[in-house]
């Protein structure tokens, strides 16, 4: 089932600071890198970010290439994201989904600008549950509930029926975890939602859910009521 809004801030906090142990648990650290070296916005995270997406995350990050963290994960896939492999392990341990993390090309501190996940969920939260907690939520209407709280906290949930291995849910989590300080620019929640709507709405495209996953092309006007 799904956790309270507290747990929910509570896990979003512990997966930020997840991100911090990233490098010693993934071997992450990489070589030195030139202007030229990594990849372009629009080639990350399975190519899923459409032009609107990728110039939000070269805002957020001030860069115009990127990586994605190397080797394998838990499932002995690889941690490079592909959008078959997070549909196909939504209803797995975290360790064995595969997630988009990305660094700047040229940042050695082996901390990541973000992470992406995605995970099945049984419910999701109302607004009216969430609001007048600290840091204020900004919502946005998508999917069937969608909010940024602070640096660290990017929710997106969306209407998707999936099984796997005798497990069923009726929704999927998405969510954008980064560590304060690391993002840049002067529209940092909506460019967060609108780099995770991107890659959610190739995600439901993907599980055949497009129809019922309300993400629309562009994300609307934020609402801090």
């Amino acid at each position: 089932m799904f956790d309270n809004s507290s747990a929910a801030t509570a896990r979003r906090w512990a997966l930020s600071a997840g991100l911090i142990l990233l490098c010693l648990t993934a071997g992450c650290t990489s070589d030195p890198d030139s202007g030229q070296s990594g990849v372009s916005a629009e080639q990350v995270c399975d190519g899923s970010l459409d032009k609107e997406a990728a110039a939000a995350l070269r805002r957020l990050s001030g860069s115009d290439r990127f990586k994605e963290l190397a080797g394998t994960n838990d499932a002995g896939e690889p941690n490079k994201f592909s959008l078959s492999r997070a549909a196909q392990h939504l209803h797995d341990a975290t360790a064995e989904r595969s997630r988009c993390t990305v660094y700047k090309a040229a940042d050695k501190s082996g901390i990541p600008l973000i992470q992406i996940d995605f995970k099945a969920a049984d419910s999701y939260p109302r607004r009216q549950d969430t609001q007048g907690q600290e840091p204020r939520k900004v919502y946005y209407d998508l999917g069937v509930y969608a909010s940024t709280a602070g640096e660290y906290s990017t929710t997106l949930y969306f209407r998707c029926r999936t099984t796997s291995r005798g497990k069923s849910a009726d929704y999927v989590d998405a969510g954008i975890s980064s560590v304060s300080g690391k993002l840049k620019g002067n529209s940092k929640s909506a460019d967060r939602m609108t780099v995770l709507n991107a890659v959610s709405r190739r995600l439901a495209a993907e599980l055949n859910c497009s129809a019922s996953a309300g993400l629309p092309a562009r994300i609307p006007a934020p609402d801090t009521r």
